[in-house]
C-alpha cells in the first residue's frame, strides 16, 4: 500500500509539474535573489549607520533625549522601508501598487496628525535654528519663563513664580519670541532723583563709584549717566549700564543700594515730595 501511494504521488507530479521549467526559473531567479539579499544586508547596515549619525548630531545639538530617540527611530524605519521596496524591485516584482498604497496611507496619517506634525516640525526648527535653548529666559505672548525642556511636541517653561507653562512648538515658531538670555550682557536702565541744590558733578561721581563697586557691571561699554528731566521736587538722572545677564534681576537692587550709600557719603540729598505754603498776612 505504501509503495502504491509513493508511485501515485510521483506519477502525479511527473504529469502535472514541469520540473525542468521550475529548475530554469530558479536558475534565472538566483542572481535576483542574491541581489535582493545583498540589498537587504547592506541596506540594514546603512540604516543603522545613518540613524546613529543623526543621533550623534542631535546629541551635539543638545536636543532632548525624547527627540533624539524619536528621530533615530524615524530615520531607521524610513530607510528600512526604502530598502525593502528596493529589494522587492530587484526581484522583479511590481512595487508601484505598494508605493501607491504606502503613499495613500502616509497622506491619511499626515492629515489626521496635522497639528502634531506641525508641532514636531517646529520642534526640529527650534533645535537646529537655536532660537533658544534649555536654561534661556524667554517671553512669548506676554508669558515669561525659563526653558526647562524642549520636547517632541511641546516646550516647557518655568515662570518666575515657579508655574509650569507648556507651549506647543508650533506657537513658538509662529509668534515673536524675546530671548532675554541670548547675550552675555543686558542693558539695565535706572532712574534716581536728587535735590535741585545738588552738585551735578558730585552726583555723577557718586553714581560712577556705585557702579564700580558692583562686580557684575560690564565695562565693555561705558555707562551713560545724564539728566533726563526736571521734575517738581527733583532733578531726575537716567543711568544706562550694561550688566551680566545672569545677574540682571539682582543688579537693579544692588546698584540702587550702592547709589544710596555713595549719595550719603557725598552728602547728596535725595528729595521727597513737599509743599511750600506761603501765608499772606491780613491787612487788618
Amino acid at each position: 500500500m505504501k509503495d502504491f501511494w509513493n508511485n501515485y504521488i510521483v506519477a502525479f507530479f511527473s504529469k502535472h509539474v514541469d520540473f525542468d521549467a521550475i529548475g530554469k526559473w530558479l536558475l534565472s531567479m538566483t542572481p535576483k535573489v542574491l541581489g535582493a539579499l545583498l540589498t537587504l544586508i547592506i541596506g540594514w547596515w546603512l540604516a543603522g549607520l545613518i540613524a546613529r549619525i543623526v543621533r550623534r548630531a542631535m546629541e551635539r545639538a543638545k536636543a532632548d533625549q525624547g527627540v533624539r530617540d524619536f528621530l533615530y527611530s524615524c530615520v531607521k524605519i524610513t530607510i528600512k522601508i526604502l530598502v525593502v521596496i528596493t529589494a522587492l524591485s530587484t526581484l522583479g516584482l511590481n512595487v508601484t501598487t505598494l508605493i501607491a498604497a504606502l503613499s495613500a496611507a502616509g497622506v491619511a496619517i499626515c492629515l489626521a496628525l496635522k497639528d502634531s506634525l506641525s508641532n514636531f516640525a517646529s520642534g526640529v526648527l527650534i533645535l537646529f535654528n537655536h532660537t533658544f535653548k534649555i536654561g534661556d529666559f524667554i517671553e512669548i505672548n506676554g508669558q515669561k519663563g525659563t526653558v526647562r525642556r524642549i520636547e517632541l511636541m511641546f516646550t516647557t517653561l518655568a515662570t518666575p513664580d515657579n508655574k509650569r507653562l507648556v507651549i506647543p512648538n508650533s506657537v513658538l515658531t509662529s509668534d515673536m519670541i524675546i530671548n532675554y538670555t541670548a547675550k552675555n550682557t543686558r542693558r539695565l536702565e535706572l532712574q534716581v532723583g536728587v535735590a535741585y541744590g545738588s552738585d551735578i558733578l558730585a552726583v555723577k561721581k557718586a553714581i560712577t563709584a556705585a557702579l564700580k563697586s558692583y562686580g557684575n557691571v560690564s565695562w565693555d561699554a561705558e555707562p551713560i549717566i545724564g539728566i533726563s528731566s526736571f521734575d517738581d521736587s527733583a532733578i531726575t538722572f537716567d543711568i544706562k549700564v550694561w550688566v551680566k545677564t545672569s545677574a540682571f534681576i539682582e543688579s537693579q537692587y544692588a546698584i540702587n543700594e550702592n547709589i544710596l550709600s555713595e549719595f550719603r557719603k557725598a552728602g547728596v540729598e535725595i528729595p521727597f515730595n513737599q509743599l511750600d505754603v506761603h501765608m499772606i498776612g491780613s491787612k487788618d
